[in-house]
């Protein structure tokens, strides 16, 4: 059994749940001869966001717990920033004064050595690299560690993995890169940058600018396994992996990755199924009743390949979707209006829905609309772009699974919500909210029990000012929007779709009779 140093032993007790400068000398493409590379590099980018140094860290000693032998073949690169000293010092006591002065704030590099132990190479001044306080959401930061990475590591394959809290997309952090706030941070916050985070634009350019083509993305952060996100990276990788639910921060199997992906003629798709299996098997490990025990997690690989032809199918619903909202009958326009309202949220806070049952139950409701053909076409093509999934015990015993998420709202605006619990029941009440329009206009407002179960309406309307952007300069920029027209129907829709998430629905989507017919 390895001996860990008293800074990484604490930071394991101590966390649960989580939520560079640019060199162009270390841009030229690597010419390896086949046989001089091994058969992947996996590139780690990363970083403490203000407050999950050690959980991140923590993560990373799944590497050093693989098999020296696997490291023959993969080779592990890691970009890691420390927080701010000060944010640093806040956590937990793990670690001490001395370490934060000399790490706060510093960017390392390092290969994973599979003779040592984590502290030895993440807390090793030699592996310090750029300025301190390096901006590590910089698009050109991204890029020279890919091109860094397969200069001094190439392989045949590449696989990057993007970990931070995530977030999801919201067109309010669709923002120019220096306007970014602390509320609802997407994607490898920077708190030595005021949170300022990759947006989904940022990233995928920091990705298309590197030098060598990625075969997987793996963005190791919450609720990022959606179709903004999907469409943003389908032309920079053949894989992405990506969660829909909360990503805890304990647990993780980085070592069967890692040895997945050194076996004799790999085959990729297998590999990464393996892994995502142990990953998620990993986070619920040492839960008594894992049926019963509430736990929202999961992860979804995804073949980029076939998102084409699901974005062809995707507008093709949309179209019609829209043109029935606005021209069908009023029993037509019902149908949709209850789809709506009981869409299934997947997290209490942020406007995402299930994509897949959203779809599926408007295409049920209006059969004379969508036949059985483009139903079946519709859930083939869904099919096909999900190479593995895996859930928590809970969500499968629950039926909450998800297949991507999506964001939904009404009249070209969406909202996101604060909840009170219930210290006894530990029950959520929906209390209040923010507003976010399609012209920049931010309001807050408070949410009111109607009298009728799970019904709540907004009341005291405030204008707060402006959230920075607009939907036709944030969402409507995405290439997912570009290929669906996806905000047409935010725009158009009247009805606000519910705001439980699946644990406070008591309904079931109905299935089209036509599925029994398979």
């Amino acid at each position: 059994m390895r001996k860990y140093f008293y800074l990484m032993a604490m930071a394991i007790m101590a966390l649960g749940f989580t939520s560079c400068t640019s060199d162009n000398n270390d841009n030229p493409t690597p010419q390896p001869e086949p046989e001089s590379q091994a058969e992947y590099t996996i590139m780690y980018y990363t970083g403490g966001a203000g407050n999950i140094d050690a959980a991140m860290l923590k993560i990373l000693i799944n590497f050093y717990n693989a098999n020296p032998d696997a490291y023959k073949k993969v080779n592990v690169v890691i970009q890691y920033k420390f927080s701010t000293a000060e944010n640093m010092s806040e956590q937990y006591g793990i670690f001490s004064p001395d370490t934060c002065a000399m790490f706060g704030s510093k960017t390392l590099r390092w290969a994973v050595d599979p003779a040592k132990i984590i502290d030895q190479q993440a807390f090793n001044q030699d592996n310090i690299y750029g300025a301190d306080n390096a901006d590590i959401t910089s698009p050109d930061s991204l890029t020279n560690f890919i091109n860094w990475a397969a200069r001094k590591y190439p392989a045949k394959k590449y696989m990057l993995v993007v970990a931070d809290h995530g977030g999801g997309y919201i067109p309010a952090k669709e923002l120019p890169e220096t306007e970014t706030t602390r509320t609802n941070r997407i994607i490898l916050a920077d708190d030595g940058h005021q949170d300022k985070a990759f947006t989904a634009k940022s990233l995928s350019r920091g990705i298309r600018n590197a030098n060598v083509r990625l075969q997987t993305v793996f963005l190791l952060a919450c609720m990022m396994n959606n179709m903004e996100y999907q469409f943003e990276l389908k032309d920079v990788c053949d894989y992405v992996i990506a969660s829909t639910y909360l990503m805890p921060g304990k647990g993780g199997a980085m070592n069967v990755l890692v040895e997945q992906l050194s076996q004799p003629n790999v085959d990729t798709e297998h590999a990464l199924d393996a892994y995502i299996k142990a990953d998620v098997k990993s986070w619920e490990s040492g839960k008594a009743n894992p049926e019963s025990t509430v736990f929202y997690t999961d992860l979804t690989l995804t073949r980029t390949a076939n998102i084409d032809k699901l974005g062809t199918l995707m507008r093709q619903f949309v179209d019609r979707l829209c043109e029935t909202y606005t021209n069908g009958t009023e029993t037509q326009k019902q149908a949709i209006d209850s789809c709506t309202a009981r869409a299934v949220k997947v997290q209490e806070n942020y406007p995402y829905y299930d994509v897949a049952k959203y779809i599926n139950s408007i295409m049920t409701a209006l059969p004379e609309v969508y036949d059985f053909s483009f139903y079946n076409q519709m859930r083939e093509t869904f099919n096909s772009c999900i190479a593995a999934q895996y859930y928590s015990t809970y969500l499968t015993a629950h039926q909450y699974m998800v297949d991507y998420s999506v964001l939904l709202g009404a009249g070209g605006a969406y909202n996101y919500l604060m909840w009170n619990t219930n210290q006894e029941t530990g029950d959520m009440t929906p209390v209040a909210g923010l507003l976010f329009t399609d012209n920049g206009e931010r309001y807050q407002f408070a949410l009111v029990p109607t009298g009728n179960a799970q019904s709540y309406k907004m009341e005291n309307m405030k204008l707060q000012g402006y959230w920075g952007g607009t939907l036709a300069n944030t969402y409507e920029q995405l290439a997912f929007d570009k290929a669906v027209g996806w905000s047409r129907w935010i725009r158009l829709n009247r009805q606000w779709p519910n705001i439980f998430c699946p644990s406070g629905l008591h309904f079931e989507l109905p299935m089209p009779d036509a599925a029994s017919q398979d």
